[in-house]
């Protein structure tokens, strides 16, 4: 069966800005645009629920963390991935929306090469009891949020790197969690999944994209979901790289996993050794989380679309309002590495059941 065409609009300016081939006027374009978008973004309103939810908390890297500025003798940093629930009323329709973003199936996400490995390396007990923390699962908070399966129209991840979407949408004889849900995707980044190369495969679980066609949406660039809810085009990190944008009536936040935490936007302030001083010596803005490189310059001009877009934090107006899919956490196995400052977690707003006569249709 065929792909879905995208039922959503453009959000304005930044598509323009993206076609400009030469990196540093693209960057200069992109950060005009941003904030254009930006303003019309915010001017139809703000998005009517948002929810977020921890999922697990993991060892990743302090090499990528933050492109290797970061000084310790940890070989991890720690992170915990998140999943938003977000409500939004559709353009054209009005209808509220159910997406969650980032819902990673992180039981099926320990087949991809790199975390299997390292699960090889340390032994399951390690891996399991010490050097990772289960918080729950996508069902689980969805049940306590008053939601559950049927109530979910889209799915969305700022990447496919070690999703497993079979369990969700349904593949290989697995039968679908979500009966409804259509998959939310950059055209790019489902070009890429299905030709990796061998330099990207580690990252990814074998045949973790294999579902039917006719769940996939395919989008073209930066897409205005409905009001107060967009997914940003933030190539770089991989080649279809995806922001979540979310207006509330007080703020607009971003969500991706470009950056692991905020201070990756805002480097200067950052109290992790290294961080500060490899910024001032490179004359970077943003640090990047560095663990692919499919196109650092394409990462460094999305991180500064997402600060743009994002704004300063109503909490605390030194820092960006940047939320990371995978937010770097305090750990006693990462000493050093923890965060310099931790935002609020983006909740707003009051989720509700999708109607029976609509789940039906």
């Amino acid at each position: 069966m065929s792909l879905t065409p995208s039922p959503f609009r453009p959000l304005p300016f930044l598509p323009e800005a993206h076609t400009e081939r030469s990196p540093g006027q693209r960057l200069q374009k992109l950060r005009r645009a941003a904030l254009e978008a930006r303003e019309a973004f915010v001017r139809e309103g703000p998005v009517a629920a948002v929810a977020t939810c921890d999922l697990v908390t993991f060892p990743y890297p302090t090499l990528f963390a933050f492109s290797g500025a970061a000084l310790s003798p940890a070989p991890y940093v720690m992170m915990t991935n998140r999943m938003q629930v977000v409500q939004f009323a559709e353009g054209g329709t009005g209808q509220r929306r159910t997406l969650l973003f980032n819902p990673t199936d992180y039981e099926r996400g320990y087949a991809a090469p790199f975390y299997r490995a390292l699960r090889e390396r340390y032994g399951a007990f390690l891996s399991d009891k010490v050097m990772t923390t289960r918080h729950g699962t996508v069902q689980g908070h969805l049940e306590s949020l008053g939601l559950t399966p049927s109530d979910v129209d889209y799915l969305a991840f700022d990447h496919l790197h070690i999703q497993d979407l079979r369990g969700w949408l349904g593949g290989a004889g697995t039968p679908a969690v979500f009966p409804r849900a259509k998959l939310l995707v950059q055209r790019t980044e489902w070009a890429m999944v299905k030709h990796l190369h061998p330099m990207q495969s580690v990252w990814f679980v074998p045949g973790g994209t294999e579902v039917p066609e006719d769940r996939v949406v395919l989008l073209d660039g930066d897409t205005w979901l409905g009001q107060g809810a967009a997914l940003l085009s933030t190539p770089g990190h991989t080649q279809g790289n995806t922001s979540l944008a979310v207006a509330t009536a007080n703020e607009v936040f971003v969500v991706s996993e470009n950056g692991v935490s905020t201070e990756s936007y805002t480097p200067l302030l950052s109290r992790i050794a290294g961080v500060r001083r490899f910024a001032e010596q490179m004359g970077w803005e943003v640090v990047l989380n560095g663990n692919t490189r499919e196109d650092s310059l394409g990462q460094y001009a999305s991180m500064v679309v997402e600060k743009l877009f994002a704004g300063p934090s109503a909490v605390d107006g030194a820092f960006v309002n940047f939320h990371p899919s995978s937010l770097l956490t305090h750990h006693l196995l990462a000493p050093g590495l923890g965060p310099t400052v931790v935002l609020p977690a983006p909740n707003t707003g009051e989720l509700h059941p999708t109607p029976a006569v609509r789940r039906a249709a």
